[in-house]
């Protein structure tokens, strides 16, 4: 019994503190500091997704390298290396599936958040490259909810998919200026051959006050803008 017990300690531990990772960091208070109506539903709904996606993906890739590491410990090099080789490939595969299925979960914590302005984007974050189409679709739409922070997060996962639609926010005068300024932003910090072409067009082409406005917003935030 007590050899068992030796056994499996290892992996009740590891799979105790996966679990309470993730129970931790989905924790609905996290995101939930005013919610109005549904919010806290939603909240709910679309954390739970997602710590049980992430518990299962990081049970699975934590357990598999404690078993590694003991494989290892005993000089089983070559199941050692079998095991590790196994994980790796899990993890890079299996991770990108269980991103994609949590996209659009984090999207729906991102909408319905009431979280301090510093914390807004924090979900994107989380949610990585991922989220980024889900947010390309949405920001079309000129009245969606925290959309400054949207286009800041496509600047944080450096999705460069959406260079094309920054382009249009960019030329498009009937978005405010600061809207503007922020697609401005973000094709400057995209730094790609598509983006500098749009900057460049829209630098020689500016000759009211309203645009030159855009880029000096536009250079401001790129130069004042997080690391």
């Amino acid at each position: 019994m007590k050899t068992f017990t030796k056994k499996i300690l290892p992996y009740l531990i590891t799979s105790l503190l996966v679990i309470g990772f993730w129970k931790m960091w989905t924790w609905t208070d996290n995101y939930a500091w005013n919610p109005i109506g549904k919010e806290l539903l939603m909240l709910d709904i679309a954390l739970t997704s997602i710590f049980f996606y992430k518990t299962i993906f990081w049970l699975v890739t934590a357990n598999l390298t404690v078993f590694g590491l003991m494989q290892l410990r005993k000089k089983k090099f070559k199941t050692a290396g079998i095991v590790i080789a196994l994980t790796l490939s899990y993890h890079f595969t299996v991770g990108q599936v269980i991103d994609k299925k949590c996209a659009f979960h984090y999207y729906s914590v991102f909408h319905n958040q009431s979280v301090a302005e510093g914390y807004i984007a924090r979900p994107i974050e989380e949610a990585g490259y991922e989220i980024g189409e889900i947010l390309t679709e949405k920001i079309v739409d000129k009245e969606m909810k925290y959309r400054r922070y949207a286009i800041l997060g496509l600047q944080k996962i450096d999705y460069q998919p959406a260079t094309e639609l920054m382009g249009q926010i960019l030329f498009d005068n009937s978005e405010l200026e600061i809207y503007r300024a922020d697609a401005y932003e973000t094709l400057k910090t995209f730094d790609n051959e598509k983006s500098n072409k749009l900057l460049g067009e829209f630098r020689k082409q500016a000759n009211d006050t309203t645009e030159n406005k855009v880029v000096e917003l536009g250079e401001y935030f790129y130069e004042n803008r997080e690391k």
